[in-house]
């Protein structure tokens, strides 16, 4: 199989990205994307997960995920985008007409 082997540089461009990088020819044509390790892919970061799904809160289902990302593109759409805060005050709006679980001791109900 063909090879290609990066230089230091490229390497550590890589290494450090903490998003998709793009492999380009001479002539500027987009070749590939590669993910190197996102910032987020550290013990520290799966043990706050881990801890995260051990504590109360709302489950949402994946039928309900699928609507909420609907609804979502279907407000940016007609509101020609939005920032965060006015993002959690639209979901805010959606679990009231269509509210998660709750899970309880670790497990969702």
């Amino acid at each position: 199989m063909p090879q290609i082997t990066l230089t230091e540089e490229q390497y550590r461009v890589y290494q450090t990205a903490t998003e998709p990088v793009e492999i380009r020819a001479p002539g500027g044509d987009l070749v590939a994307r590669v993910v190197g390790r996102l910032p987020h892919e550290t013990p520290e970061f799966f043990a706050e997960l881990k801890r995260r799904s051990e504590t109360p809160g709302p489950v949402y289902t994946s039928d309900q995920i699928r609507r909420r990302m609907a609804a979502l593109q279907v407000e940016w759409d007609r509101t020609g985008g939005f920032d965060r805060g006015y993002m959690r005050e639209f979901l805010k709006t959606l679990d009231e007409t269509d509210p998660p679980q709750m899970r309880h001791r670790g497990k969702a109900s």
